[in-house]
């Protein structure tokens, strides 16, 4: 098809239209003129894919990456950054339509001090192409097929070296390369978690089954790393805790610093990806609501706790609500590790604590919730604890849309805006909206 792009659509695809007919053309950029292939059709839309540029967008770049075209971790090194940031403030403004005061109160993107080598947490896949044992990234819309990851332009230089001499030694040795289809082979996935201002490295090697083979990593790892660990797991979805974790050298635990605050990063911690953009929005929050002087803060999906960390240095008291029981015993090992005694913290899901957990008055609140964004319930008790000031940090503006809509109704006013871009050269879009009880 001969196709000529509009606008982007949030999930990195650019649109095009055939009379009403509407079709999401991944590899484009908005008003762009290609040849594109029919990839899935749906009664009233349908995706394809870029086979040529014809009349290219003035914001084109060459992709510096070798294999952009190939692996799955971008979307957008074919674009200057700073027509990225401006294509992410446009969807976010998009996705907000028809909330009240998001005209008024929408500030522009923060955009990433570093758009490359800023990950301190990349994933790699062990897979096999034409029979040769690869570590690298997924395909494009093909998880079965691994892309080689040593050119990977998202992590450091040092994660890069670790890839090469950890798959030229799996060579070597012909260690067998897992094989999802015919369920054989022994490694499955490499971890590499820095913690960037502490300068330390976390290694994680995830095999089928344990086996004695590991233990030959670690002379070849050991280099390169604070402490490497090995699981096992056959049985379990990929997601799932793995069967059985070893640790092979030091702690089995890494240290990282966020303004100031330190905090123990674990081999299933959820932190944020970039470093540097997390402190900057961290430091933003702290701005808005320093001329609140909360007595009672509350964190809501408090993760490990670095929110709460942040908020008890301007509120008398925090409670922090958190249903996963290991990220609550990892978030109170961050509290003793910053000497914090003004934090309570409960292991319970949000929607289902009852809004008698919370204390009185709630002076401000901070929700941070998963990408399907606030349960209804969760919405509810929020409107019924009512605190006087409230913000919403956000993944994903059209969860974002909804839930700011049921909060309006319900009488919070927006008083302002701020996207920040956590993950260049990707469709994602982080947002922090402040809010007042009128």
């Amino acid at each position: 098809m001969d196709l000529t792009t509009e606008k982007m659509a949030f999930e990195g695809r650019a649109i095009a239209r055939q009379g009403r007919f509407v079709i999401f053309v991944e590899g484009a950029l908005p008003g762009e003129r290609v040849v594109a292939e029919m990839t899935r059709r749906k009664r009233h839309h349908a995706f394809a894919r870029t086979l040529e540029v014809l009349d290219p967008s003035p914001h084109r770049v060459p992709a510096p990456c070798p294999v952009f075209d190939e692996c799955g971790g971008c979307a957008f090194q074919q674009m200057d950054y700073a027509a990225q940031t401006e294509m992410k403030q446009g969807v976010l403004a998009e996705s907000l339509h028809g909330v009240p005061g998001v005209a008024e109160a929408l500030q522009p993107m923060l955009p990433s001090e570093s758009t490359f080598h800023f990950r301190n947490k990349m994933v790699f896949a062990f897979g096999l192409r034409d029979g040769q044992p690869l570590l690298g990234l997924h395909r494009r819309g093909d998880w079965r097929t691994v892309v080689s990851a040593d050119t990977c332009m998202l992590e450091s230089p040092e994660a890069a070296e670790i890839v090469r001499a950890t798959i030229s030694f799996a060579r070597e040795r012909a260690i067998p390369i897992w094989d999802d289809t015919a369920k054989t082979g022994l490694l499955r996935h490499l971890v590499v978690r820095e913690a960037k201002r502490m300068n330390q490295r976390m290694l994680h090697l995830h095999t089928a089954t344990e086996s004695p083979v590991v233990q030959d990593f670690v002379p070849l790892l050991d280099r390169y790393c604070d402490t490497l660990l090995a699981s096992a797991h056959l049985n379990v979805p990929e997601a799932a805790p793995p069967e059985s974790t070893r640790v092979l050298k030091g702690s089995g635990f890494i240290r990282e610093q966020l303004n100031g605050f330190s905090f123990e990063i674990g081999p299933s911690t959820f932190f944020q990806t970039n470093t540097v953009q997390a402190e900057r929005m961290f430091s933003m929050l702290m701005d808005w609501i320093r001329d609140v002087h909360p007595v009672n803060a509350v964190d809501l999906y408090a993760g490990t706790g670095p929110i709460a960390v942040h908020l008890s240095s301007v509120a008398e008291r925090v409670f922090a609500i958190e249903s996963n029981p290991e990220s609550v015993a990892m978030a109170r090992r961050n509290f003793e590790l910053n000497n914090l005694q003004n934090i309570t913290i409960l292991c319970a899901e949000v929607e289902k604590a009852g809004s008698g957990v919370f204390p009185a008055p709630c002076d401000l609140l901070v929700v941070d919730p998963p990408r399907p964004g606030l349960h209804k319930k969760a919405v509810d008790m929020l409107l019924a604890v009512a605190p006087k000031t409230l913000v919403y940090i956000s993944c994903n503006p059209a969860t974002l849309a909804r839930d700011l809509k049921l909060l309006c109704d319900g009488g919070y006013a927006i008083e302002r805006i701020q996207p920040v871009d956590l993950f260049p050269h990707t469709f994602h879009i982080e947002a922090m909206v402040l809010l007042r009880k009128r």
